[in-house]
């Protein structure tokens, strides 16, 4: 996915819509990216073709991912932080990539390619977490806490 967005920008670096399609793609990428991570934390070794596999997959939306981040534990747990941060800013020009009017330069092509690099930074920042960083990182996605 980052490589279709990679060349929507090399291709049409003065198309707005592409821009804001490299954007969205960017976003989708890390997020698949956790959705994989966190399936693969519940359930290791599972066949990703399996119904129990695609329903761990599934289980994370983007308000809850959005929860989560802000959420004391992930806060308080720097390198998870650092990809929380990350991934609101990224999520938040999502947003604005999907959903603003159809209006010439919503984004600059350098902040385009900002956002592609920081979804590959979050990927990067995922792969680098060790085993229990992996796990909080999934309970605390996948689990919502609860309202008291």
């Amino acid at each position: 996915m980052l490589d279709q967005a990679d060349e929507l920008i090399e291709r049409y670096h003065r198309s707005s819509a592409a821009k804001r399609r490299a954007v969205s793609t960017a976003y989708y990428a890390a997020f698949h990216w956790l959705l994989w991570h966190c399936a693969q934390q519940i359930l290791p070794g599972e066949d990703a073709n399996s119904v129990e596999f695609e329903r761990v997959y599934r289980a994370l939306d983007h308000g809850t991912l959005k929860n989560a981040f802000n959420g004391n534990v992930l806060k308080g747990n720097s390198s998870l932080n650092a990809i929380g941060t990350d991934f609101i800013q990224l999520q938040e020009a999502r947003i604005k990539a999907d959903y603003t009017p159809p209006r010439r330069n919503v984004f600059a092509l350098s902040e385009a390619k900002e956002h592609l690099a920081r979804a590959r930074e979050i990927i990067a920042k995922m792969q680098d977490l060790n085993d229990a960083d992996r796990q909080v990182l999934a309970i605390h996605l996948l689990f919502p806490s609860r309202k008291k």
